[in-house]
């Protein structure tokens, strides 16, 4: 059990281009969820098997709530992965 969450450009979705995995009983594993605004993503032991898009703005949101946090640098390595890969300003990220 635990929070795989997974990054994608909207016109592909076969291909990851971010990940993260926090364990279930982490006491971390809600900080992604908090970071983007989208607690209702989290089933509680994983994610609930829901898909949305992000714009820029809000992984920018998310990734300034995150920084100067040195626990947190999964959750900020994944944000950036997802910035980095932008389409039309989106990403979709999928909560398994």
């Amino acid at each position: 059990m635990g929070h795989d969450i997974s990054g994608y450009k909207p016109s592909n979705t076969e291909n990851e281009i971010a990940y993260l995995r926090r364990g279930a009983f982490n006491e971390l594993n809600g900080t992604i969820y908090n970071a983007l605004n989208c607690q209702d993503c989290s089933g509680g032991v994983s994610g609930n098997g829901s898909e949305r898009e992000f714009t820029k703005e809000q992984l920018e949101k998310g990734l300034a709530q995150l920084q100067g946090n040195d626990d947190f640098e999964p959750e900020i390595k994944f944000i950036k992965d997802c910035l980095d890969n932008l389409e039309d300003g989106k990403i979709l990220i999928g909560f398994y």
